[in-house]
């Protein structure tokens, strides 16, 4: 019985020797140490996951060993993909227009008919207005006569090209030394090049790459996507972010819809289009079809274009290359035991360096004349035995001594004309609104905090005297307020006993925290990956000290803290941080409000311990201290927590950067009705009586500017937000 032969190896030769491409990575890796290593390793991944909404992937995604490519290597297999992509490219437009190929019988028509990736609406008497196909890649296989051959293609979503594109800036700054060791080929050129081409195919128009979001597609193909967006500097949508409207595709933005011009497809074709393929419609986009047809939408790759890849036709495919091209295929199909006689490259493992099976994926791109491959790609694990600890590596393809380097990227070209884009108008109306509420939810998780932190001393004080009675009936009514007891133990004598089983069966807190972690998620792609390492690594530890009294609601407050000082001193002030800004400023002021409609709702002699807490409440009391030397007085009082337009935690104050916001915004009726809260709110620092219903009063018309501005910007969304007591609760459970 003959055997087969062993699989080559991509780092060591038969005689067990290093091969000279591989001598000096291997030098610089041994320099770091397997420690050193696989710490850097680590750190790679953790990079990674920023790009995905959860921020958790289930497994290691990057290796920091490259995978090489010599240039005579590449450069047979570039003229390899090239050829491949020009004849698929070819059977596309034939089976989804004339179908010469069906009709002479070198496809069989029911095997075309009956592939489910046969989008019969895609079928059209002419061309559509961009080739069919416009990304491909391509796994290749090395055997162990070191001949490559073609394992799979993909022409419909480009899986990993994302990573890529990504995955070299990234390496760059984790692993360095092995960087500099070797001569590789520089990604920058063709990365600018299939940028350059991308926009001016959109011609000024907005470019997009279509995620299929959270819930509908795996953690990697997600952080894909993201880092596919960031790459060519583009907008990242869903589904849900887009309408249809007399035949071409908009997003739902702040100011209304804006037509999209070319998508990068990341959502399967045959779940595009409900209308037309009778899917969900809470899963496509209804009227993306005829939008592709009357050539208003370019879309990367077409729907049907995985028809191409189909199993089932792939052996009639591999016959056309000289019926269709008059040239032999020069990268023959890959063996059925293809996998088991794959070559093995060196991963890093967590048990050390292990050699595993792997294959080589090229990219390439059409630039509306010939295919431009990707020098570089990726290095991708075959399945095998422990693959799932093993992750993608960089595919690099070594420079020749003589060859120049490549430096140039897309050629020089006279201003286009772009649709004006302004951040804050023009942001998805779903990102708009995601940070919004997430301001809102880090403002209510501090003030419950804050508020807790007051009372549970007060409540286990347990002592009697007047004044600590009158202080504990306020601070339970402020608990009831803000949904942290039930309404009726408003004012009632609670213990601090009976305050932590309420909190331990009720969970309010842990709720609040939950929807902030939700929220962080859904906006992370407007958070730069510094940014949102460090909201997550606050989070997690708010989200950890939880089950310790002691210690969680300091670590909470220091959470926002951390938040509030990120938006401040990172963001533009400009796009989602004004919709951020609002939802903080009417958060703190609607709560400050109505914590103050109670806090002083007594007579003049008996409002000391309520002028005490206000001023505990809103963190003032230092700058009270200073500025009146502690003397106590409601004058003095109401213009710190009122009217002080230098104080950040001051009614005033919130209603002045609600305007701002506003202005900024074009909304100035809303300006105009916070300018005239502002005036209304000052004026009450020289009352002293009655000052709980014009407080309420001025938190109501929080509430109604609140809902003003949904009205406004988000009525596109098919449903609205809410932050109540049942939302809470349900979150926790």
């Amino acid at each position: 019985m003959q055997t087969a032969p062993p699989a080559c190896d991509e780092m060591v030769d038969r005689n067990g020797r290093i091969r000279a491409p591989w001598s000096p990575i291997m030098a610089a890796a041994r320099e770091l140490g397997p420690e050193e290593l696989n710490r850097r390793a680590l750190a790679l991944n953790r990079q990674a996951s920023l790009a995905v909404s959860s921020g958790n992937l289930a497994q290691r995604l990057y290796d920091p060993l490259p995978l090489l490519l010599t240039a005579p290597e590449f450069s047979f297999l570039e003229a390899a993909v090239r050829q491949r992509a020009t004849l698929l490219s070819r059977v596309l437009e034939d089976l989804y227009g004339p179908q010469t190929l069906l009709r002479s019988g070198a496809i069989p028509p029911a095997l075309v008919l009956g592939e489910p990736h046969f989008l019969r609406p895609l079928h059209t008497q002419t061309p559509l207005s961009t080739p069919r196909l416009a990304l491909f890649a391509a796994d290749i296989v090395r055997g162990p006569d070191g001949i490559f051959s073609l394992l799979h293609s993909h022409t419909g979503i480009i899986p990993g090209l994302g990573h890529a594109l990504s995955l070299r800036r990234q390496a760059s700054s984790n692993l360095p030394e092995l960087l500099r060791a070797g001569g590789i080929r520089s990604l920058r050129p063709a990365r600018e090049l299939l940028t350059d081409h991308v926009r001016r195919q959109a011609a000024g128009g907005l470019v997009a790459v279509l995620s299929g979001g959270a819930g509908t597609a795996a953690e990697a193909d997600l952080v894909d996507d993201a880092l596919l967006a960031r790459a060519l500097g583009v907008l990242l949508i869903e589904p849900g972010d887009l309408a249809t409207r007399n035949g071409a595709l908009h997003m739902k933005t702040l100011s209304g819809l804006l037509n999209i011009a070319t998508l990068i497809r990341g959502v399967s074709g045959i779940d595009l289009d409900p209308l037309e393929q009778g899917g969900r419609p809470g899963t496509g986009i209804a009227g993306a079809f005829g939008a592709i047809r009357a050539g208003v939408l370019a879309m990367l790759n077409a729907p049907g274009t995985n028809l191409a890849a189909a199993p089932v036709l792939r052996p009639y495919i591999d016959n056309l290359f000289l019926p269709l091209l008059n040239e032999p295929a020069l990268l023959p199909p890959a063996a059925a035991d293809s996998l088991a006689q794959a070559s093995n490259a060196p991963f890093i493992a967590p048990g050390g360096q292990t050699p595993a099976p792997v294959c080589f994926r090229l990219f390439a791109w059409h630039d509306g004349e010939t295919w431009q491959v990707l020098p570089g790609g990726l290095g991708v694990p075959l399945p095998g035995q422990d693959s799932g600890s093993l992750g993608l590596k960089d595919l690099w393809v070594l420079e020749e001594q003589d060859e120049p380097s490549h430096t140039a990227g897309a050629a020089p070209a006279e201003p286009r004309e772009h649709v004006n884009f302004l951040s804050a108008t023009h942001l998805p109306s779903r990102l708009a609104d995601n940070l919004f509420w997430l301001g809102r939810s880090v403002e209510r998780l501090e003030a419950a905090c804050r508020l807790l932190i007051l009372t549970r001393p007060r409540l286990e004080s347990g002592t009697s005297l007047p004044r600590d009675m009158a202080e504990r009936a306020l601070l339970t009514k402020c608990l009831a307020q803000a949904g942290l007891l039930p309404a009726e133990l408003s004012g009632a004598t609670v213990s601090g006993r009976l305050l932590r089983e309420t909190l331990h069966r009720r969970r309010p807190v842990a709720g609040l925290l939950k929807e902030v972690g939700r929220l962080v998620n859904a906006s992370a792609e407007r958070l730069s990956p510094t940014m949102l390492a460090t909201v997550r690594f606050a989070l997690q530890q708010a989200i950890d000290s939880l089950p310790n009294e002691d210690t969680s609601l300091p670590t909470m407050l220091s959470f926002a803290a951390t938040f509030a000082g990120i938006a401040a001193e990172n963001m533009v002030r400009d796009g989602g941080w004004l919709f951020l800004e609002m939802g903080r400023r009417l958060e703190r002021g609607e709560t400050l409000a109505e914590s103050l409609a109670i806090l002083l709702d007594a007579p003049p002699e008996r409002l000391q311990p309520g002028l005490a807490l206000g001023l505990e409440l809103a963190d003032s009391v230092l700058s009270y201290d200073l500025r009146y030397a502690g003397v106590l007085a409601p004058g003095p009082v109401f213009a710190l927590l009122l009217a002080d337009s230098g104080n950040p935690r001051a009614l005033s104050y919130q209603c002045a950067a609600l305007r701002a916001c506003l202005e900024r915004l074009g909304a100035d009726d809303d300006a105009e009705a916070a300018r005239q809260l502002q005036l209304d709110v000052a004026n009450l620092a020289g009352t002293v009586t009655g000052l709980r219903p014009a407080l309420s009063a001025a938190a109501a018309k929080l509430r109604l500017l609140s809902d003003r501005v949904h009205r406004r910007f988000f009525t596109l969304l098919p449903e609205a937000h809410t932050l109540d007591d049942g939302e809470i609760l349900e979150a926790a459970q």
